[in-house]
């Protein structure tokens, strides 16, 4: 009877110790490593601007707008960057980002111009607050950074 009660009981430990793994398992694939919900839109855009540098797409599309023309644009982006030669990729992701300037237009739009210490070319970045998450709006970031026609 006592060899009864002791199987269960390690059997019952067993069963927790195997539930606690499955539920840390699951935990940990939902966001890549190092993502977090970033606090205000400065925050968002660096992160987002960081992991294209260093070529984690997966962890930058968590920042992109959830919408079908953002996802379009940003994944026909992502194999354009994933086609540049290794040497252009590692010179953007051992690079800088240098904020040139911050304009808040309201409490949940800001537009971040910035540009990295490779290329040196200025861009603007559109973040947006989408259901308390500040997001990237990344067709902006084209058409927002076109010239004028003349």
């Amino acid at each position: 009877m006592r060899m009864i009660k002791k199987e269960k009981k390690m059997i019952n430990k067993l069963s927790r110790f195997i539930c606690l793994i499955c539920m840390s398992v699951f935990v940990a694939c939902q966001e890549p490593e190092g993502f977090s919900v970033s606090e205000d839109p400065l925050d968002a855009g660096r992160e987002f601007v960081r992991a294209v540098l260093d070529g984690d797409f997966e962890k930058a599309s968590l920042y992109v707008c959830d919408n079908a023309e953002d996802k379009e644009i940003f994944d026909r982006y992502k194999q354009y960057m994933k086609k540049q030669p290794k040497s252009e990729r590692l010179q953007f992701k051992s690079s800088s980002i240098i904020v040139n300037s911050v304009e808040n237009l309201n409490d949940s739009v800001t537009i971040i111009n910035f540009s990295n210490s490779h290329t040196m070319k200025p861009a603007d970045l559109k973040v947006v607050k989408e259901k308390d998450e500040w997001k990237v709006d990344f067709s902006y970031t084209f058409s927002g950074n076109l010239p004028a026609n003349d």
